[in-house]
């Protein structure tokens, strides 16, 4: 059977000293993009005076406080104006110092790498310069941000002074920004030119309804990887140990497979609540198969207001991060002169010992699968969206996640080219409220289930799609115009989203019940969930919409109620965590033939729509932790701070009781 088959090979992969595939760091350990800092400040034409109050001593004073693993600077943003004098590009007017080369030379004495922040396509001088670059839009009128990736901009600009990056000033690599927030169709006459010899069709879609549309803007996603590939292969030539990425490619905004010669994988959190985001993230690049980290903005805005983050805020974000085996940079602007920000020196460097301190536990490290969580890049390249590549029709998968990490389960996230080879190695498979997924994984999803997986299919228009495997009938629409009155196990809330009305077949489980709205002491005949077995597995239905409104309105019956049907299907995990108080997430990995629990405690002010920075963080208390090992281990030591944990041991589990987990803790389980 496919569950003991999945259980008795986790219990054989942790009880034995079993090989982790994985990356193996380079013997220069600066050379890891671990912990980093990055900075920039998009500079404009009015500033003339870059590099006044710039010097070798204040750089050398950053790094030796701060003692980063590598750093990212500004050299060309959005209004395509470099902040250094360069040959190939535009210059800002009146550089006073080249402070690029100031950056290289005291990074070198402390051998710490040196990246830059680079604009792509966002070039807004480029395009005053040269308008016949720029991108059009369908009413026929040229871009005034984006150059088109079918012009000659590429080759003329960005390839070149990439190169001199690379070899005037020996840069080790490049962070390309800007190009996934004006990445839309292109509608200039070379455009539709290359699209009709490629594909044959001559009508041009404007609309989603249009005919070919998809493939309108499949052309234009291959464009944009060809255009990565091209740029990267050109900077590899000039000098092969370069690295390069794209911001946010191939993360949640663009869900597909890596292929184009990038090095690393990229994106920056921004803004309030980013430690959801940084969870979400960090879970969309952790497979991708690429060294990859993810950036925290070191300061919120909200309503016209801006506030510097705290310590602990920063350090929690940093966590989701870590646990999930990626490196972590915080974002911190320069002043106008390009100079860094002396007074935060000190708040770097808390979250840089932060990191380190945790790195021998967390980087590169392997996550142990749990709960998969599909994201269908089926489902969300058929979403109406005008960019490419953007955050369209992620906030209900976002929202089953954040019910998931609340409720103490480890998950990760599966796109659809991942899911094939995976899916057998999963106690737990949710499908999160996608209304279609690609009819060619539905098959190997319900194999995986009759071989004994257990299969959660949530939400109103989601569950239809597998009524059959369900046990269920419909014959009503969803309702969709009032709100639903939940109930289980004495807890009640009302949500406002979708339900969709089913007959449950006998002999299938039914999980919860629908109030009448009128009087609650008067429930309705409406499940709202089911389990019914399948084959040696499990299939469950939710058939309500809870992600949306669990990030607008974070509640317990959420959490409580998608745990209970969990625990109704039975899988068994290999760790299952109990808080008596406080919001903890856990994810579980494996470095070095070692088990690792990670404890983030998720608490603070981060949901609340009125609190932009925080820094009273309780403590999460009273935490259990079993531990499905099959062999007792040789020991458990809680770190980085290296305190021996007393366990019991106990038919193949062992147990851990923590007083309290302050911020992130990691048990280290040594067999």
């Amino acid at each position: 059977m496919l569950k003991h088959t999945i259980h008795y090979t986790f219990i054989l992969l942790l009880s034995s000293f079993f090989t982790v595939v994985q990356a193996q760091p380079s013997s220069n350990k600066n050379t890891d993009r671990f912990a980093g800092l990055h900075f920039d400040f998009h500079a404009g034409l009015t500033d003339s005076g870059i590099g006044k109050t710039f010097t070798p001593e204040m750089i050398d004073s950053f790094l030796r406080i701060v003692q980063p693993d590598f750093i990212q600077v500004d050299c060309k943003g959005h209004p395509g104006i470099s902040s250094y004098p360069t040959k190939a590009g535009n210059p800002a007017p009146a550089i006073e110092k080249d402070i690029m080369k100031i950056w290289r030379t005291v990074s070198d004495k402390y051998h710490v790498p040196l990246y830059v922040h680079y604009s792509g396509i966002w070039d807004n001088r480029a395009l005053q310069l040269h308008p016949q670059w720029a991108r059009y839009n369908a009413d026929g009128r040229p871009d005034q941000n984006a150059n088109s990736l079918f012009s000659s901009y590429t080759d003329s600009l960005l390839i070149p002074q990439l190169k001199e990056l690379a070899t005037v000033y020996h840069i080790n690599g490049v962070w390309v920004d800007g190009d996934r927030w004006v990445l839309t169709p292109d509608y200039s006459p070379e455009a539709k030119r290359q699209f009709t010899m490629a594909t044959g069709i001559k009508d041009i879609p404007v609309k989603k309804d249009d005919p070919h549309f998809f493939e309108w803007m499949e052309f234009h996603r291959k464009a944009f990887r060809d255009y990565i590939t091209k740029y990267a292969n050109a900077v590899h030539t000039a000098v092969p140990g370069f690295k390069v990425t794209s911001n946010w490619s191939f993360s949640s905004m663009m869900p597909e497979p890596v292929d184009v010669p990038v090095d690393y994988l990229s994106g920056d959190v921004a803004g309030t609540n980013s430690l959801y985001s940084s969870a979400f993230e960090s879970r969309c690049l952790a497979l991708q198969g690429k060294p990859w980290d993810l950036m925290s903005w070191s300061f919120a805005w909200k309503n016209g207001s801006k506030a510097t983050k705290s310590v602990p805020q920063l350090e929690q974000e940093a966590a989701e991060v870590l646990a999930m085996g990626g490196g972590f940079q915080t974002y911190w602007q320069q002043n106008r002169d390009g100079t860094p920000e002396p007074y935060q020196f000190s708040k770097m460097e808390k979250i840089i010992r932060f990191c380190k301190e945790r790195k021998a536990y967390t980087f590169q490290s392997e996550i142990i699968p749990q709960v998969g969580l599909l994201y269908s890049t089926y489902a969300w390249k058929r979403l109406p969206a005008n960019s490419l590549y953007s955050s369209h029709g992620q906030e209900k998968i976002k929202g089953i996640l954040n019910i998931l990490l609340d409720a103490q389960l480890p998950v990760e996230i599966l796109m659809d080219h991942q899911l094939k080879e995976r899916m057998d190695r999963y106690p737990l498979l949710i499908i999160p409220e996608w209304e279609q997924i690609d009819p060619a994984i539905r098959p190997g999803l319900i194999d995986y289930v009759q071989k004994g997986g257990n299969l959660i299919v949530i939400g109103a228009k989601a569950t239809a799609g597998f009524a059959g495997e369900l046990g269920i009938t419909i014959d009503a629409k969803p309702i969709t115009e009032e709100s639903i009155f939940a109930g289980h196990n004495n807890r009640i809330v009302m949500m406002h989203t979708d339900f969709q009305p089913v007959h449950i077949k006998s002999g299938v489980q039914k999980t919860g019940i629908r109030l009448n709205a009128d009087d609650w002491r008067f429930p309705t005949d409406e499940s709202l969930a089911s389990v019914r077995r399948l084959g040696k597995g499990k299939i469950g239905g939710i058939y309500m919409d809870m992600g949306i409104f669990y990030n607008n309105n974070k509640n317990p019956f959420s959490t409580a109620f998608l745990r209970a049907v969990v625990k109704e299907m039975a899988p068994r995990f290999i760790s299952e965590v109990e808080c008596g108080s406080g919001n903890l997430h856990q994810i579980v990995s494996r470095k070095n033939g070692n088990m690792y629990v990670h404890l983030i405690n998720a608490g603070g002010e981060h949901s609340n729509p009125n609190v932009l920075v925080y820094d009273d963080l309780a403590s999460a208390e009273n935490i259990e932790v079993k531990l499905e090992t099959g062999k007792r281990p040789g020991s458990i030591t809680l770190q980085p701070a290296g305190t021996a944990i007393p366990f019991t041991y106990k038919s193949g589990i062992a147990t851990v009781h923590l007083p309290s987990v302050k911020l992130y803790d990691i048990l280290e389980i040594k067999f």
